[in-house]
């Protein structure tokens, strides 16, 4: 049997026929010793970035900072969800995502967090494949580990409603599923589990949990803990924009700003530069290509634009002329409440070795992005993913590896 095949066998594990749809590399992806240990120790960084959020969001509704931040905040989020609903909203409920996973273009600069994101699938077949091949990999099962920090979070047996209507990758998320299942229970697939006895939801959407048929009734009975709380704040990119906007800046201290691609609102009186200086739209778009080295991304919670690589330009890759439209645009947006920001762009290639459906073993020097997934409690895995394009995000022709501690 082929790796192909095995990894295909492996995704069809529910009856379906999706199978594996990107590629293996032919081995882990090693990281220095001081590059592994960041991804270890810096969760606590991680969780004080997302307290400081919920400080700046709580602020910014009780009227105690510029009101440009709530609007920022709040932006395109439907009436029914929006600044009344959390203002209503128990308050015990504004906490961080429990479980979420990092983007990086560059080892130790974060361009994205995502709960829970899609990719723990990869995760999961990636050391799967590996014990499969007989390599030793030091680390431990990731849907074990996952599973004993749920498990320690809620404090008895997790049994878990996880709502897949947004999911964008849904077979590895169901693959995730099919792994865990002997350290938990789910609502919908395991015997006498009803959705109220369920203590764990898992949504890929803040939109989704609130749709969700049992939302008010959980809600009031605050038996039940959320991975991605039913609040806005993270579900969307408008909070990387925080450590960095001179509206909220102060909030935040230098060892967050340094673990955090720099990103800026996109705003009709201009563009906050790393000097702090604000350029003018049609200032910043004359610069050189090489001097607009950012990418444009829609920072809201539409969710038609807000997931995978939607909504996402490569500003370099423009004349000035097409940069100046496209960012005044967004401009003229964001006054009616889509926003937009940009952000550093960061760059590193490698290069890589993996195989190709009919068994060749190809090497390449590919894009790279890097993800570490997190629990409450520690570091669960990191995940290479490569690509010969400036956007990586598990398309067909992706290469991912697992990223391990060079001994």
């Amino acid at each position: 049997m082929s790796i192909y095949e095995w990894a295909d066998n492996e995704y069809n594990i529910f009856k379906t026929n999706t199978g594996f749809t990107q590629k293996l590399a032919s081995k882990t992806y090693e990281l220095e010793l001081d590059e592994y240990r960041k991804y270890e120790e810096r969760l606590a960084l991680i969780h004080e970035f997302q307290d400081i959020c919920i400080h700046v969001f709580e602020d910014a509704l009780d009227g105690g900072v510029n009101n440009k931040v709530l609007e920022w905040l709040i932006n395109e989020t439907p009436e029914s969800l929006g600044i009344e609903y959390h203002k209503k909203l128990d308050r015990g409920l504004y906490k961080r995502p429990v479980f979420f996973r990092t983007d990086e273009l560059n080892f130790g600069k974060i361009a994205e967090i995502q709960c829970p994101g899609s990719l723990w699938g990869e995760l999961e077949l990636c050391y799967k494949y590996l014990f499969e091949l007989g390599i030793d990999i030091p680390i431990s099962d990731p849907g074990h580990n996952f599973s004993l920090q749920l498990k320690e979070y809620i404090g008895e047996m997790p049994i878990i409603h996880h709502l897949l209507d947004a999911a964008s990758a849904q077979p590895g998320m169901r693959y995730f599923i099919s792994n865990i299942r002997k350290w938990n229970k789910f609502y919908g697939m395991d015997k006498d589990i009803s959705a109220y006895n369920c203590n764990f939801v898992r949504g890929h959407s803040v939109f989704g949990l609130c749709a969700d048929n049992y939302f008010k009734e959980r809600v009031i009975s605050k038996k039940i803990q959320y991975d991605l709380p039913p609040i806005i704040l993270f579900d969307q990119k408008a909070t990387l924009v925080l450590p960095f906007w001179s509206k909220t800046r102060d909030y935040f201290n230098d060892d967050i700003r340094n673990m955090i691609a720099y990103s800026v609102p996109v705003l009709k009186e201009g563009i906050e530069m790393e000097d702090g200086s604000i350029v003018s739209i049609k200032d910043f778009s004359a610069r050189p290509r090489s001097s607009r080295n950012y990418y444009l991304k829609y920072a809201g919670a539409d969710i038609a634009l807000n997931w995978g690589s939607k909504g996402v330009y490569r500003l370099s890759n423009m004349n000035s002329k097409k940069c100046y439209e496209i960012l005044m645009k967004c401009a003229e947006e964001s006054l009616n409440g889509k926003i937009w920001l940009i952000q550093k762009e960061i760059i590193r290639d490698d290069i890589v070795e993996y195989y190709e459906r009919d068994g060749r073993k190809i090497c390449k020097t590919l894009r790279g992005k890097y993800s570490a997934f997190y629990g409450p409690y520690s570091l669960i895995g990191v995940l290479a993913m490569h690509r010969h394009h400036n956007k990586v995000h598990g398309q067909k022709e992706t290469v991912i590896s697992l990223g391990i501690c060079k001994v």
